[in-house]
């Protein structure tokens, strides 16, 4: 689940493939560790093959690793 922390949107590894692939309009988005940060592996709808990296963040009382939307607005351009 979507979390807002601070005015803030943080997703998970899952609802940042699905956010990827519905807003930036890819064929396919995958996702792996690299170090303290996401690497993001994707292809856009032209054909353009692409991988960015975003940092990872732990929120307070969650188990689970997120990234922050605007990190991804951002990289993605």
């Amino acid at each position: 689940m979507v979390r807002k922390v601070k005015g803030s949107y943080f997703l998970n590894r899952a609802e940042v493939v699905d956010y990827l692939m519905y807003a930036h309009g890819l064929k396919w988005c995958n996702t792996r560790w690299s170090n303290a940060f996401v690497r993001i592996t994707f292809e856009t709808d032209k054909g353009r093959v692409g991988s960015i990296r975003v940092p990872a963040y732990k929120l307070p009382s969650s188990k689970v690793v997120r990234i922050m939307k605007d990190d991804l607005d951002l990289l993605m351009g």
